[in-house]
């Protein structure tokens, strides 16, 4: 605990705050102040270099008076985070939590991206003249020591900071003020366009909550891709004809505009090296955006090349092509690299230049399942444990390595397991079609498959895994987000990626016995869902022809 003398009130005058927050209420009955992130977008990005007018705080400030900093997480490196725009915040954080690293087997991509994202931020803001603290990697630091030695190496009386999507984040920092006996400061949480209050709202108000009611209510909530109170073409969703496979005499796929490594994605790329030299993945083989600037060169290259042809080929797969039509931009939206704002605005902008099926199949992600998926994850914490299907087998350690995977792997999962091993990313078809139907198919335990997706992809959060891999891909959660378990034989993949040399080595492959095994085995418990009474109706078929 500090001492009395060093807990003084905290100025207030920053945009948004509430008047009434009160010096040392850090928890239960704590008046935080909760500024709108719109608000403070428009406000701070006003502030460029020489317009600040704060006092720099140093270590020799501690007991001087009042000192306010601001914690910026490693998820959350907007351009404009609301903290930027406090002319009172005195010193800015940025803890590269060892801690934080270790969790899980976490891709050398994803640690990458976190930190040479936070360590371009805090330069910017030092470029702007603003006073900036890292713990860096190497120091070994736990998140909660670094934060408490932060907090007394600054005499700090209040902390501000942006609310974390995770669940129990939020929670640590407040217990830490408690026991510093500091004021807090809250943002709402900006990787979102709809407010947490509404999502919640919503969920609570509608029994079921399926997606696309979800989606439909923020269409007409939003406005966007709505003519005069009615859906744009008078279809809600074009999902009929954004189901094609790439054609067969080919097409031309744009490249991603991958740039050369900047300084600190280079230094990031050496400490990843050092630091953790068994993670998944090659750390020098690194291609993401890791600044808001080239993120959104890396999102008018999407709209402008690959829009287009999104909505009819987001289903297709390729053995020699990762990336295909998609804008790759869930790794920089889950970081706050671009925001849903300026996402939605650049691929809406383009509404007289692309197919609207392929405009709504991408708005349909991004404003539906995207934060639908953010809705699922707080309205239902007990997706995190559930097994409807009681299944309990281990995943093998070449899922992480990619060595020694088994030679009769089929080819699909082989090919797309050793793409996310170089990349740490797959896209949502591969990850849903390839990768989930396999482990469900295989029977492998739904937790250890949400701490693998968790662990391998660059993209990959509780928020967003959680209701995803339990629900979407595993049907943990016995139908709460998905209507039916999506899974299939070789004939769906070969038709949409032409994995195997024939239709017929299709049909006579692992994956197509593993899906009749599946339904065989789980008769019971799929039985009474309308969606899959053909294929059961033709599994009892098989079953009885011998």
């Amino acid at each position: 605990m500090r001492s009395d003398a060093a807990r003084r009130s905290v100025r207030r005058r920053g945009p948004g705050a509430r008047a009434d927050a009160r010096r040392g209420d850090c928890g239960q009955g704590t008046a935080d102040a909760r500024t709108s992130p719109r608000d403070l977008s428009r406000r701070s990005a006003s502030h460029g270099a020489g317009e600040t007018a704060h006092h720099p705080a140093s270590a020799g400030d501690r007991g001087r008076g009042i000192v306010k900093a601001a914690l910026i997480l490693g998820t959350q490196l907007f351009a404009a985070h609301p903290a930027y725009a406090e002319d009172d915040i005195d010193v800015f954080f940025f803890i590269e939590a060892r801690s934080s690293f270790v969790k899980r087997r976490y891709h050398a991509h994803k640690r990458v991206l976190i930190l040479a994202g936070m360590r371009q931020a805090s330069s910017r803001l030092e470029a702007d003249g603003r006073t900036v603290r890292r713990v860096p990697l190497g120091e070994g630091s736990g998140f909660a020591d670094a934060l408490r030695r932060l907090i007394r190496e600054f005499g700090v009386d209040g902390l501000a900071w942006m609310s974390a999507t995770d669940r129990g984040v939020d929670g640590r920092i407040r217990r830490i003020c408690d026991d510093e006996g500091i004021a807090t400061r809250v943002y709402d949480d900006a990787l979102f366009l709809t407010p947490a209050e509404e999502v919640d709202r919503w969920f609570a108000e509608h029994e079921g909550a399926r997606m696309e009611d979800f989606y439909r209510w923020q269409r007409r909530r939003t406005g966007i891709l709505m003519d005069g109170g009615k859906p744009a073409g008078r279809r809600w969703n074009f999902d009929a004809e954004n189901r094609e496979p790439l054609p067969k005499g080919g097409v031309e796929i744009p490249p991603l505009p991958i740039g050369p490594a900047d300084e600190a994605t280079a230094g990031a790329i050496e400490d990843v090296g050092r630091h953790f030299p068994d993670a998944p993945g090659d750390p020098t083989e690194f291609w993401l955006p890791v600044t808001p600037e080239t993120s959104r060169s890396w999102l008018n290259a999407f709209v402008t090349e690959r829009l287009a042809s999104f909505g009819r080929y987001e289903d297709a797969m390729d053995a020699d092509e990762a990336f295909l039509f998609h804008g790759v931009l869930s790794p920089l939206l889950n970081v706050g690299l671009l925001t849903v704002d300026e996402v939605v605005r650049a691929a809406v902008g383009r509404r007289d230049e692309v197919p609207l099926a392929s405009l709504e199949g991408f708005v349909r992600q991004v404003i539906g399942w995207r934060e639908y998926m953010r809705g699922a994850y707080r309205a239902w914490p007990e997706l995190m444990h559930a097994n409807h299907f009681a299944l309990r087998r281990s995943l093998e350690d070449w899922w992480y390595t990619g060595e020694g995977v088994p030679e009769d792997l089929p080819v699909p999962v082989r090919t797309v397991l050793a793409r996310v091993i170089r990349h740490g990313y797959a896209h949502h078809i591969e990850r849903l079609m390839v990768l989930g139907n396999w482990f469900l198919l295989q029977g492998y335990d739904p937790r250890e498959v949400y701490e693998w997706f968790s662990s391998l992809f660059v993209d990959a959060y509780e928020w967003v895994m959680v209701p995803n891999v339990q629900g979407m891909s595993q049907y943990a959660d016995g139908g709460r987000v998905a209507t039916k378990p999506y899974i299939s034989g070789g004939a769906y993949l070969q038709r949409m990626g032409s994995w195997w040399s024939s239709d017929k080595a299709a049909r006579d492959s692992a994956f197509t016995d593993a899906y009749w095994t599946f339904l065989d085995e789980h008769e019971d418990q799929l039985t009474g869902n309308p969606r899959l009474n053909m294929p059961l109706a033709q599994m009892r078929k098989r079953r009885a022809s011998g």
